[in-house]
């Protein structure tokens, strides 16, 4: 794994990482109501700190057509089992210049980025629909463990943030 490819969710000797709060806690599905979302990160030392600023996730708890839709377009680019259940998650780290995409609008299902305007479509695999950005979010694979709480599957599968030498 090249280390541009590589964020604070890769597996720790073989173990799936979990999702956590910003505050530390764990987080089970029942934490999230439907059409609500949780900023995440990976609950390992120094998760929550800058060291891994590449790794700030946003898990959202989308209601059931939102889910199913997000289900059929998770297929149709390969991404089946990245979700759990109506769960879905995605990196909040802008890929056109990197700033967080912070804003969620719960209506429409997008994810908006303040610094350049940038909107991508959550049930339509973090496509980008308005703004510069031109490449999708990347999707975290998610699962829950044994003990209830959410766990990333594996690494993010693309690089997160810009691809500055991949620009149109």
């Amino acid at each position: 794994n090249n280390q541009l490819a590589t964020t604070g969710f890769a597996p720790v000797d073989g173990q799936p990482v979990r999702l956590i709060r910003e505050d530390g806690r764990p987080i089970r599905p029942a934490d999230i109501s439907a059409g609500g979302q949780i900023t995440v990160f990976p609950g390992i030392d120094h998760g929550v700190s800058n060291r891994h600023a590449d790794s700030p996730t946003l898990l959202i708890h989308l209601r059931e057509d939102d889910a199913q839709r997000s289900r059929e377009a998770n297929e149709r680019v390969g991404h089946g089992g990245y979700m759990w259940g109506n769960y879905v998650a995605f990196s909040k780290i802008c890929t056109h210049a990197g700033c967080p995409a912070s804003l969620y609008e719960q209506q429409t299902n997008r994810l908006l980025c303040p610094c350049h305007q940038s909107q991508f479509l959550i049930t339509d695999n973090a496509k980008p629909v308005f703004g510069p950005a031109s490449r999708r979010l990347p999707q975290l694979p998610i699962e829950v463990d044994s003990e209830g709480f959410f766990v990333a599957r594996s690494d993010y599968t693309e690089v997160v943030g810009p691809d500055f030498w991949e620009r149109p």
